[in-house]
């Protein structure tokens, strides 16, 4: 049997008497055997299996931690009219001394109670499209004669009654509703978020879960006998995902559309409150008088009414 020489260094892994293989895989010949592809390929598929068992248990950790750990408050817009109302020792004296006497028809206004963020919050253009929907269910009614829309520069913060006070100066307005809100942003990371390792899902996979929660008040105050005459709430909640990237895009977006809508069910249910208070009106059996301007005269209330 004829036998080639084996280069200095080099390991025998075989001798059948066709052909020696050394340690790199080739025999002498230059060809690969195919004991060494297989033993390879079992050596990669291994190796394979086992990153994919650490890639698991990984996975596992993440999701435990992330589903258990609480949502973090994102942003939060707020005003609040109690704040701007503020305790005021002269407001309580007015209240419990003079009476509520309304002049009818009314001159009302409307106006947000000012932020307490240094003015962050809604753009003015939604507040004034929310009291433009407001001003239009007031001119349904005949016991509305005007209604002012006040923009929020003309509000201070905890201006009070005393500011209230100008404002019936200025737009000669007997009444005004104050509109105010409380919006909460929270961010919780979801499971998804281990797709966050690769570009791609860096940017296409929505791990991030949004909640936006948003609460509306508009309450109608007497001016001169400082008295809450009725209010209407409205609420809304989002939820939505985005990616690390898209995260303060989706929040503003979630902001926008959580106010409006939070608006048009204010919207709805102050609706059936100014149907009542007319009922009030027209029955004359509210807790206050009412004064008749020159001309005007009172609907009697029908009984289906």
């Amino acid at each position: 049997m004829k036998r080639e020489k084996i280069k200095i260094g080099s390991i025998i892994t075989k001798t059948d008497g066709v052909q020696p293989m050394v340690t790199n895989g080739y025999h002498n010949n230059g060809k690969r055997s195919n004991f060494c592809i297989g033993f390879l390929m079992e050596v990669v598929i291994m190796r394979y299996r086992l990153d994919m068992a650490l890639c698991l248990i990984l996975l596992f950790v993440l999701m435990g931690g992330c589903t258990t750990a609480p949502p973090k408050l994102y942003k939060n817009y707020k005003t609040s009219i109690i704040r701007f109302l503020g305790p005021d020792e002269n407001t309580t004296k007015i209240q419990e001394t003079v009476e509520l006497t309304m002049t009818v028809p009314l001159k009302a206004g409307i106006a947000f109670a000012p932020s307490q963020y240094n003015g962050e919050g809604f753009p003015e253009k939604e507040k004034m499209n929310l009291m433009k929907k407001i001003a239009s269910q007031f001119k349904e009614y005949k016991f509305v004669e005007s209604i002012e829309l006040i923009p929020s520069l003309y509000l201070e913060e905890g201006g009070g009654f005393s500011n209230l006070d100008t404002l019936r100066q200025l737009f000669g307005i007997d009444v005004v509703m104050l509109v105010s809100y409380d919006q909460s942003q929270f961010k919780d990371t979801g499971a998804l978020s281990i797709t966050y390792w690769t570009v791609i899902g860096y940017y296409f996979v929505k791990g991030e879960k949004n909640d936006t929660h948003t609460l509306m008040d508009a309450a109608l105050f007497h001016i001169p006998s400082r008295q809450m005459l009725f209010r209407a709430s409205g609420i809304n909640h989002i939820k939505s995902k985005a990616t690390p990237i898209n995260l303060s895009e989706q929040a503003r977006e979630d902001s926008l559309t959580g106010f409006r809508q939070a608006s048009m069910d204010v919207a709805k249910n102050l609706q059936k409150k100014l149907y009542d208070f007319r009922k009030v009106i027209r029955s004359s059996s509210g807790k206050f008088k009412l004064k008749l301007k020159p001309g005007y005269e009172l609907e009697p209330l029908k009984s289906t009414e």
